[in-house]
């Protein structure tokens, strides 16, 4: 069967990433219609498909949509669980309720439709105003497979190039045996909750593999809610990472501290040490990445009381035979054999992608009739989501500043006609104004491109209104953004002026830098702020 159905926008992807951009996007722009499709049969992304004990690693004050809180009542909060209210993070339950609940409550006031599992091919084509889905017979309750044609009036908008690759959908990407028990982290809490007996085997050995959070969070839960004791743990670690400690540290602060370290990567790593912002699993082992994990001083405790740490790179291969275990390391390091029985051994899979998931998309306002969802600042993902949004309608409403966009391009080179850029559409300038922010930097690198939200945040508050403090007002107005926080102070103009003065020394070009003094100009009302 087959329909024909219309939308202003037509969204693939209904996680976090989405629903942000859907939410702001609505606020600014209530009257257009939306058209939402995602392959799970739910909404909230990846939170569907991950482990049953996880939480989010940031407050509930930064994550899901602007317009209604995550963490729920402040009073409430307190009353009932004692808990301030950024010490709250929520569960994967209350995540996926929160996200369950805002697209009801859009489909019902007539401003959403929502196609559960339903599927996009980004292969097929199609015309810039034309898209096909289909759609299973559940997700529109007819029992009947639909193709739907749809007629997108403004724009098309992948919302799933970030998408988090979590282990139970992404098996391990090098030969395993037969005979060698592999678990998920969902199998291990799934497991646990259908055989409490399963945590009291005192002979098993558990060897997280895996360097990023989803391992640390098994390790924390083999400890705390198992009651396994840290002697039946080993831990492989292809390279050590900084860590954000909780409370302390925040995305911006690497950024921050390699403006004030002349971007020396190793200086800036340290003094954030000193400050407490950042964390390590060993004095003994100088970190090489950063991919912006949050964790208590509680939680690191546990991490160090870990048996054995193997670091001797990524593994390549799990061998058995007959009773003992190989783990490969490469041709470059000697394997590792495990001193357990083969049967005694569970290796818990923790080494999916996660959000670094390889998609690395150059453009975010790709053309009038389609808009790609990626990061312009650090994590959490949602204020860059909400951030788009608002340029959109922006975009849309004829609210942004073009002339100062005009002036932005005019001191880009064209590579191919060498002469100044001559542009006014409006697209074509954010296209142009902002870059994509890379979060899976591998190593810890100290250039430019670090720097790019702290760029692409200033470039919006100038570019999005003719005033820059409408909105920095709304950026104050906004839950997920830090600005909105009593107290906190962006500092973004200062950090320009510090753009300006030593650009050589970050490398910015002769070019990029006249375009963050005309930033920085027109951020002037923001000094102190």
């Amino acid at each position: 069967m087959s329909k024909k159905i219309s939308c202003d926008y037509f969204i693939v992807g209904s996680g976090a990433a989405s629903l942000s951009y859907i939410d702001t996007l609505l606020t600014e722009l209530p009257s257009v219609k939306i058209v939402l499709i995602d392959q799970k049969a739910a909404p909230g992304g990846h939170w569907n498909d991950a482990y049953g004990f996880v939480k989010l690693h940031a407050p509930s004050l930064l994550y899901g949509i602007a317009s209604r809180q995550l963490e729920g009542n402040w009073l409430k909060l307190v009353m009932t669980k004692f808990m301030l209210p950024w010490n709250h993070r929520a569960t994967k339950l209350e995540i996926l309720n929160y996200f369950q609940t805002y697209v009801d409550d859009k489909v019902a006031a007539g401003q959403l439709e929502y196609y559960p599992s339903s599927y996009y091919d980004f292969s097929s084509s199609s015309s810039s105003k034309t898209h096909k889905f289909s759609a299973s017979g559940d997700a529109d309750k007819t029992g009947t497979d639909t193709t739907y044609e749809v007629d997108v009036r403004i724009k098309f908008v992948n919302g799933v190039l970030g998408e988090t690759q979590v282990p139970s959908q992404a098996p391990l990407r090098f030969p395993v045996d037969e005979g060698v028990r592999v678990m998920t982290p969902n199998d291990i809490y799934n497991e646990h909750l259908e055989d409490k007996s399963f945590a009291k085997n005192k002979q098993r050995h558990y060897i997280i593999l895996g360097a990023g959070k989803t391992g640390m969070d098994a390790i924390i839960y083999l400890q705390c809610n198992m009651y396994v004791k840290a002697s039946q743990i080993s831990w492989v670690i292809p390279n050590d990472i900084w860590m954000l400690n909780r409370g302390q540290g925040t995305p911006w602060s690497w950024a921050k501290a390699l403006q004030e370290n002349d971007c020396d990567r190793d200086k800036a790593a340290l003094a954030l040490e000193e400050q407490g912002s950042f964390v390590r699993l060993s004095k003994d082992f100088q970190p090489t990445k950063l991919k912006f994990p949050l964790i208590g001083t509680d939680e690191l405790t546990y991490l160090r009381m870990v048996s054995k740490f193997i670091r001797l790179g990524r593994v390549t291969g799990i061998r058995r035979n007959a009773d003992q275990i190989t783990v490969e390391f490469g041709s470059n390091n000697d394997p590792w054999i495990p001193p357990y029985a083969a049967d005694d051994i569970v290796f818990v899979h923790c080494a999916s992608p996660g959000p670094f998931n390889g998609n690395e998309p150059k453009e975010l306002f790709v053309s009038d009739q389609e808009l790609n969802l990626w990061h312009l600042f650090a994590p959490p993902i949602s204020l860059s989501r909400s951030v788009t949004a608002y340029l959109e309608a922006a975009r849309y409403k004829g609210t942004l500043d073009l002339n100062f966009g005009q002036k932005l391009l005019q001191t880009k080179k064209n590579p191919e006609a060498e002469s100044p850029m001559n542009t006014t559409k409006a697209n074509d300038i954010l296209n142009q104004c902002f870059r994509p922010f890379q979060i899976g930097m591998g190593e810890l690198e100290a250039n430019k491109e670090q720097l790019t939200g702290i760029i692409n945040l200033a470039t919006f508050i100038a570019l999005a209104d003719l005033d820059p403090e409408v909105v920095y007002k709304w950026l104050q107005g906004n839950r997920l953004s830090f600005i909105g926080i009593p107290g906190f102070k962006s500092g973004i103009y200062e950090s320009l002026e510090k753009f300006v003065e030593k650009w050589e020394v970050f490398g910015f070009t002769e070019d990029e830098r006249q375009r963050l003094e005309l930033v920085r100009d027109k951020l002037k009302p923001l000094e102190g702020k």
